[in-house]
């Protein structure tokens, strides 16, 4: 799972500079703490980057390198002009905006199956941002002295805060680990394994809920019942190997075609259809004419073969062919093999009659 290790990363670095902050005082030479404060910036960053990471976006890299190097040179400046108060003022501004950005990074893209942990998260790190805003403020305020920290009244809160917001940030985190990986194991028993298209129970289940929609709305809603031609000879003749991919390689063409709205299932074998909201007969047929052409231009080759590719498509709306599921699956389904009657490698449309009884059996 990306992101995890940024994660990982930031929070050692992150403890290390606080553990060596802490440490200063008493065990180690003054020229530590400026390599303490390089680490609790660098963990800032390494979290900022797991978080773009995690979901899937591309690592600001470079805004990341610019902030570390504007905060580390004016730390190194002002630890040698020996000016503590401003040297903890530019560290805690750059802890202010790497928390933001942090934020922003959790919240701008929120996802109904991680949604409450991003939101958790978010206001977790929105409080650091506070926090650390209000510190660095109240170190401005102060006079220049030589260990400004010292002189404020909430000194032995200023290491206990972040460290509660911190664990709070860290649950949040497993959380959200959690229910990504649970919407993700939702999501892949959702799906036929080799061709990535809906299972046959996860298709019946979005279909309804697009039947409902179109009946209530009065929104055109049609349905494509596609099978390969002669299947079973790839099978026969290549093996299983074969036929495996030359069923990715359909779907793969098929969903090219197809809106991002649309439903793409796997109902059978080599049986596949593909329901199309806001889409009356004329346009699917249109659109089940550019699938046929999709798959015969397809180019694939087994054991220096070229095996040919070729789809039969029956198309049926709701309405005119039906009014519910299963109406528009039986009529698709006669459409279907009426082309496969016909010569197969064809586009046919539902007769806008209903089926008798023992035909739709």
């Amino acid at each position: 799972m990306r992101g995890l290790s940024f994660w990982a990363a930031g929070a050692m670095a992150i403890s290390i500079g606080v553990l060596g902050i802490y440490l200063r005082s008493s065990m180690l030479p003054s020229a530590s703490l400026v390599v303490a404060n390089f680490f609790v910036l660098a963990g800032f960053i390494l979290t900022w980057w797991g978080i773009e990471a995690f979901f899937g976006r591309p690592l600001p890299y470079r805004a990341g390198a610019v902030i570390f190097v504007v905060a580390a040179v004016g730390v190194v400046y002002f630890t040698a002009e020996s000016n503590s108060r401003l040297r903890i003022v530019t560290l805690l501004g750059s802890f202010v905006l790497l928390s933001v950005l942090r934020v922003h990074s959790m919240l701008r893209d929120l996802r109904p199956s991680t949604r409450f942990s991003q939101i958790l998260s978010g206001m977790t790190l929105g409080t650091q941002s506070l926090f650390y805003l209000a510190l660095a403020l109240a170190v401005w305020s102060l006079p220049a002295v030589e260990r400004p920290l010292a002189q404020l009244p909430i000194l032995g809160w200023i290491f206990l805060i972040p460290m509660l917001l911190s664990i709070t940030v860290v649950f949040a985190a497993i959380l959200l680990v959690n229910q990504t990986i649970a919407a993700r194991l939702q999501e892949a028993a959702r799906r036929d394994a080799l061709t990535e298209a809906l299972t046959r129970r996860a298709l019946d289940e979005a279909a309804e809920i697009e039947v409902a929609r179109s009946n209530r709305h009065r929104t055109p809603l049609s349905l494509l019942m596609l099978d390969i031609d002669h299947f079973k000879l790839v099978n026969d003749q290549y093996g299983h190997p074969a036929g495996d991919a030359v069923l990715r390689r359909f779907a793969t063409a098929t969903q090219a075609c197809l809106r991002r709205e649309d439903l793409f299932g796997r109902v059978g074998g080599e049986e596949f259809c593909a329901l199309l909201p806001n889409t009356p007969a004329t346009g699917a047929a249109l659109l089940a004419e550019r699938i046929r052409k999709a798959v015969a231009d397809l180019v694939i080759e087994v054991d220096g073969h070229r095996v040919p590719l070729m789809v039969s498509i029956g198309v049926a709306t709701l309405g005119e062919h039906g009014k519910a599921w299963q109406d528009l699956v039986r009529q698709a389904d006669a459409a279907l093999y009426a082309a496969k009657r016909a010569g197969r490698n064809r586009v046919v449309i539902a007769d806008a009659i209903p089926l008798p009884a023992a035909a739709a059996d």
